[in-house]
Protein backbone atom coordinates (compact mmCIF):
# COMPACT_ATOMS: atom_id res chain seq x y z
CA UNK A 1 0.00 0.00 0.00
CA UNK A 2 2.89 2.58 0.67
CA UNK A 3 1.89 2.98 4.03
CA UNK A 4 4.35 2.67 7.02
CA UNK A 5 5.52 -0.25 8.51
CA UNK A 6 4.13 -0.40 12.05
CA UNK A 7 7.15 -1.91 13.15
CA UNK A 8 9.25 1.69 11.86
CA UNK A 9 10.50 3.22 15.25
CA UNK A 10 8.79 6.81 13.38
CA UNK A 11 5.31 4.99 13.25
CA UNK A 12 3.61 7.61 15.36
CA UNK A 13 5.16 10.66 13.75
CA UNK A 14 2.74 13.30 12.53
CA UNK A 15 4.77 13.31 8.77
CA UNK A 16 3.85 9.97 6.82
CA UNK A 17 7.21 10.31 4.78
CA UNK A 18 9.30 10.51 8.31
CA UNK A 19 7.31 7.27 9.20
CA UNK A 20 8.34 5.39 5.91
CA UNK A 21 12.52 6.27 7.08
CA UNK A 22 14.55 3.26 7.76
CA UNK A 23 17.50 4.90 7.43
CA UNK A 24 19.41 8.04 7.41
CA UNK A 25 23.20 9.79 7.58
CA UNK A 26 23.59 8.28 3.63
CA UNK A 27 25.46 10.75 1.17
CA UNK A 28 24.14 9.28 -2.71
CA UNK A 29 23.03 5.38 -1.75
CA UNK A 30 22.95 5.46 -5.45
CA UNK A 31 22.17 1.62 -5.74
CA UNK A 32 21.36 -1.00 -3.31
CA UNK A 33 20.54 -4.98 -3.34
CA UNK A 34 18.80 -7.27 -0.63
CA UNK A 35 20.68 -9.85 0.94
CA UNK A 36 18.91 -12.93 -0.76
CA UNK A 37 17.29 -15.09 2.03
CA UNK A 38 17.31 -12.06 4.43
CA UNK A 39 15.35 -8.59 4.74
CA UNK A 40 19.01 -7.10 4.67
CA UNK A 41 19.76 -4.26 2.52
CA UNK A 42 23.26 -3.36 1.36
CA UNK A 43 23.80 -0.08 -0.16
CA UNK A 44 26.31 1.20 -2.34
CA UNK A 45 26.80 4.67 -0.86
CA UNK A 46 28.56 7.22 -3.28
CA UNK A 47 31.08 9.27 -1.40
CA UNK A 48 32.41 13.39 -1.66
CA UNK A 49 35.74 13.93 -1.44
CA UNK A 50 37.45 11.08 0.13
CA UNK A 51 35.97 7.58 1.01
CA UNK A 52 33.06 5.36 -0.92
CA UNK A 53 30.92 2.81 1.36
CA UNK A 54 29.14 -0.50 1.25
CA UNK A 55 26.33 0.01 3.98
CA UNK A 56 24.74 -2.89 5.65
CA UNK A 57 20.89 -1.98 6.96
CA UNK A 58 20.46 -5.44 8.85
CA UNK A 59 16.76 -4.71 9.84
CA UNK A 60 15.10 -2.54 7.58
CA UNK A 61 11.56 -3.27 8.90
CA UNK A 62 12.50 -2.34 12.54
CA UNK A 63 14.60 0.22 12.86
CA UNK A 64 15.96 3.54 12.06
CA UNK A 65 19.84 3.37 10.93
CA UNK A 66 22.20 6.53 11.19
CA UNK A 67 24.95 5.72 8.89
CA UNK A 68 26.77 9.01 9.75
CA UNK A 69 26.54 11.52 6.51
CA UNK A 70 27.69 14.23 7.38
CA UNK A 71 29.74 13.82 10.10
CA UNK A 72 31.55 10.84 8.73
CA UNK A 73 32.59 9.81 5.98
CA UNK A 74 33.62 6.50 5.74
CA UNK A 75 34.83 5.65 9.05
CA UNK A 76 36.17 8.66 10.17
CA UNK A 77 34.93 12.25 11.11
CA UNK A 78 34.30 14.18 7.45
CA UNK A 79 36.94 17.22 8.34
CA UNK A 80 34.94 19.63 6.51
CA UNK A 81 31.50 19.70 8.98
CA UNK A 82 33.61 18.22 11.75
CA UNK A 83 35.61 21.83 11.63
CA UNK A 84 32.01 23.42 11.57
CA UNK A 85 31.27 22.05 15.16
CA UNK A 86 27.20 21.31 14.32
CA UNK A 87 25.57 20.22 17.34
CA UNK A 88 24.09 17.57 15.26
CA UNK A 89 27.45 15.40 14.82
CA UNK A 90 28.61 16.03 18.76
CA UNK A 91 26.50 13.11 19.86
CA UNK A 92 27.72 10.89 16.79
CA UNK A 93 31.04 11.96 17.73
CA UNK A 94 30.47 10.88 21.46
CA UNK A 95 29.44 7.20 20.28
CA UNK A 96 25.75 7.70 20.05
CA UNK A 97 23.85 6.11 17.40
CA UNK A 98 26.31 5.79 14.53
CA UNK A 99 26.51 3.14 12.26
CA UNK A 100 29.72 2.15 10.43
CA UNK A 101 30.18 1.18 6.67
CA UNK A 102 30.49 -2.65 6.34
CA UNK A 103 33.62 -1.57 3.66
CA UNK A 104 34.58 1.79 2.53
CA UNK A 105 37.39 1.98 0.41
CA UNK A 106 39.93 5.49 -0.20
CA UNK A 107 39.27 7.26 -3.85
CA UNK A 108 43.56 7.46 -3.74
CA UNK A 109 43.77 3.63 -3.26
CA UNK A 110 43.18 0.76 -5.14
CA UNK A 111 40.72 -1.68 -4.09
CA UNK A 112 43.43 -4.63 -5.16
CA UNK A 113 46.92 -4.31 -4.71
CA UNK A 114 48.49 -4.12 -8.13
CA UNK A 115 45.08 -4.05 -9.91
CA UNK A 116 44.32 -2.35 -13.20
CA UNK A 117 41.82 -0.33 -12.10
CA UNK A 118 43.00 2.81 -11.34
CA UNK A 119 42.48 5.14 -7.94
CA UNK A 120 41.58 8.83 -7.85
CA UNK A 121 37.61 9.61 -8.85
CA UNK A 122 35.43 7.17 -8.05
CA UNK A 123 31.31 6.48 -7.77
CA UNK A 124 30.16 3.31 -6.45
CA UNK A 125 27.33 2.43 -8.84
CA UNK A 126 26.24 -1.20 -8.08
CA UNK A 127 25.06 -3.96 -6.25
CA UNK A 128 24.66 -7.74 -6.64
CA UNK A 129 25.00 -11.00 -4.46
CA UNK A 130 25.74 -13.67 -6.32
CA UNK A 131 23.27 -17.20 -6.27
CA UNK A 132 24.83 -19.48 -3.40
CA UNK A 133 24.08 -22.15 -5.34
CA UNK A 134 22.98 -22.95 -9.75
CA UNK A 135 25.36 -20.40 -11.12
CA UNK A 136 27.48 -20.86 -14.17
CA UNK A 137 30.91 -19.09 -12.43
CA UNK A 138 33.59 -21.10 -10.15
CA UNK A 139 32.11 -22.27 -6.62
CA UNK A 140 34.80 -19.33 -5.31
CA UNK A 141 31.77 -17.54 -6.36
CA UNK A 142 29.16 -18.45 -4.26
CA UNK A 143 27.53 -15.92 -1.98
CA UNK A 144 30.12 -13.21 -3.07
CA UNK A 145 29.00 -9.65 -3.61
CA UNK A 146 29.76 -7.91 -6.18
CA UNK A 147 30.23 -4.20 -6.68
CA UNK A 148 31.00 -1.79 -9.51
CA UNK A 149 32.83 1.46 -9.51
CA UNK A 150 31.44 3.85 -12.99
CA UNK A 151 34.24 5.83 -12.55
CA UNK A 152 36.88 3.56 -12.16
CA UNK A 153 35.65 1.13 -14.73
CA UNK A 154 36.04 -1.74 -12.47
CA UNK A 155 33.75 -4.30 -10.80
CA UNK A 156 35.16 -6.38 -8.26
CA UNK A 157 33.60 -9.41 -6.32
CA UNK A 158 33.95 -9.76 -2.22
CA UNK A 159 33.98 -13.46 -1.41
CA UNK A 160 31.46 -14.85 1.44
CA UNK A 161 33.43 -15.97 4.32
CA UNK A 162 33.31 -18.44 7.02
CA UNK A 163 30.66 -16.60 8.35
CA UNK A 164 28.48 -16.35 5.49
CA UNK A 165 28.85 -12.87 5.16
CA UNK A 166 30.64 -11.38 2.25
CA UNK A 167 34.44 -10.92 3.97
CA UNK A 168 35.89 -7.29 3.29
CA UNK A 169 39.78 -9.34 3.36
CA UNK A 170 38.76 -11.48 0.77
CA UNK A 171 37.93 -9.31 -2.74
CA UNK A 172 38.98 -9.84 -5.99
CA UNK A 173 39.39 -7.65 -9.17
CA UNK A 174 36.37 -9.42 -11.53
CA UNK A 175 36.35 -6.59 -14.30
CA UNK A 176 39.18 -4.42 -15.00
CA UNK A 177 38.16 -1.80 -18.08
CA UNK A 178 34.39 -2.51 -17.47
CA UNK A 179 32.91 -0.16 -19.43
CA UNK A 180 31.16 2.61 -17.10
CA UNK A 181 28.95 0.39 -15.07
CA UNK A 182 26.00 1.69 -13.38
CA UNK A 183 23.99 -1.22 -12.06
CA UNK A 184 24.87 -4.56 -12.06
CA UNK A 185 22.76 -7.50 -11.53
CA UNK A 186 22.65 -11.61 -11.93
CA UNK A 187 21.32 -12.97 -15.16
CA UNK A 188 18.46 -16.50 -14.81
CA UNK A 189 22.21 -18.37 -16.13
CA UNK A 190 24.32 -17.17 -13.42
CA UNK A 191 25.70 -14.51 -15.39
CA UNK A 192 26.79 -11.05 -14.39
CA UNK A 193 24.90 -8.10 -16.13
CA UNK A 194 25.47 -4.84 -16.05
CA UNK A 195 24.45 -1.86 -17.70
CA UNK A 196 27.03 0.89 -19.58
CA UNK A 197 26.12 3.98 -19.03
CA UNK A 198 28.62 6.14 -21.44
CA UNK A 199 27.88 3.60 -24.06
CA UNK A 200 24.19 2.95 -23.71
CA UNK A 201 24.15 -0.95 -23.47
CA UNK A 202 23.70 -4.05 -21.69
CA UNK A 203 26.41 -6.17 -21.10
CA UNK A 204 27.18 -9.81 -19.98
CA UNK A 205 30.26 -11.30 -18.29
CA UNK A 206 30.63 -15.18 -19.32
CA UNK A 207 32.66 -17.87 -18.12
CA UNK A 208 34.10 -20.83 -20.46
CA UNK A 209 35.90 -23.21 -18.17
CA UNK A 210 37.71 -24.43 -21.16
CA UNK A 211 38.41 -22.59 -24.66
CA UNK A 212 35.96 -20.26 -25.14
CA UNK A 213 33.66 -20.72 -27.96
CA UNK A 214 34.52 -19.77 -31.41
CA UNK A 215 32.19 -17.09 -32.79
CA UNK A 216 31.06 -17.81 -36.41
CA UNK A 217 31.46 -15.46 -39.45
Amino acid sequence: TGAALPTNPNAGAADANARRIIAHGLRNPFRFTFKPGTSEIWAGDVGWNTWEEIDRLTNPVGSLTNFGWPCYEGNAAQSGYQSANPTLCQSLYSGAGQTAPYYAYNHGSRVVAGETCPSGSSSISGMAFYPDSGGSYPAAYSGALFFADYSRNCIWAMLKGANGLPDPNQIQTFAAGAAGPVYLNIGPGGEVYYADLGGGTVRRIRYFPNNRPPIAS
